[in-house]
């Protein structure tokens, strides 16, 4: 009861600041643990997995593990068993649950022109979970009490009401604007680390944005989800501007061949 009350102090300290989040610092403020949110994450895998149609092909989850696994190597800390699948879906979007679990839209697949663009995507969702934003956006919007309610098994119709809302089908986890500006700026980081060329961000932002531009509506679902403003953009390159002159290998045929099959 007092570590509950304790928390319940500090995110209404928290609340009241505005919850600003400051783009180098991953350890934000979250009221809940690291094996709570492994435990949450666990049990909001089960109900997507319910909910939308994950591809079992072994070479699809094998590509995607290796890219992930490879984007991994440049993040600042590793506190979860990520995992990488792709559900079958034709919009182009992407999200991650809590415990560092990415999903992958074959529409985004289908979107992208190489893997450095389907990297910077999964670079961006990786460091949502790397910086623990949703299990601090679900505490902000709901509240800690019901987040112990569905650690400790007591609605299971709210948490897979929930997995429907917040990662169902055309409804995602609504980040602030500075949260995603975090996952923006770690993600140019985490693809410079791991030897992908951070542009690859910008020139998918760009696609995305004409695309959008030519056919509204057409892209609702990705941008409802992450809003795209010419100051995201900006921030993004000037990130860029600032990383060392570095060589970037580009190889994008078994991407072309994942592309190709889906």
């Amino acid at each position: 009861m007092k570590r509950i009350f304790f928390c319940i102090l500090l995110m209404i300290t928290g609340l009241s600041s505005g919850c600003a989040v400051s783009k180098d610092d991953i350890r934000g403020f979250n009221i809940i643990s690291l094996q709570e949110e492994k435990q949450l994450g666990d049990k909001f895998v089960v109900e997507v997995e319910k909910q939308r149609k994950v591809v079992t092909d072994p070479q699809v989850q094998g590509y995607l593990n290796r890219l992930g696994n490879r984007l991994l190597t440049g993040v600042r800390v590793r506190e979860f068993d990520f995992t990488f699948k792709a559900v079958r879906d034709d919009s182009v979007n992407a999200f991650a649950v809590p415990g560092g679990h990415v999903y992958v839209h074959t529409g985004l697949i289908k979107a992208a022109q190489n893997e450095t663009e389907l990297a910077s995507v999964m670079a961006h969702e990786i460091n949502h979970a790397v910086a623990r934003h949703g299990t601090q956006q679900l505490t902000q919007q709901y509240g800690y009490g019901l987040v112990i309610q569905l650690l400790l098994g007591q609605n299971p119709n709210l948490l897979a009401q929930l997995a429907s809302t917040l990662f169902g089908q055309g409804a995602f986890m609504a980040y602030s604007r500075s949260m995603e500006n975090q996952a923006d700026y770690l993600g140019v980081e985490t693809m410079y680390r791991a030897g992908y060329d951070p542009r690859g961000m910008i020139s998918f932002f760009k696609k995305i944005d004409t695309i959008n531009q030519r056919n509204p509506g057409a892209l609702e679902q990705f941008f409802s989800s992450h809003p795209m403003t010419g100051e995201r953009l900006r921030n993004v390159q000037i990130e860029i501007s600032k990383l060392p002159p570095k060589t970037f290998r580009e190889d994008s045929s078994e991407f072309n061949r994942i592309k190709a099959g889906i």
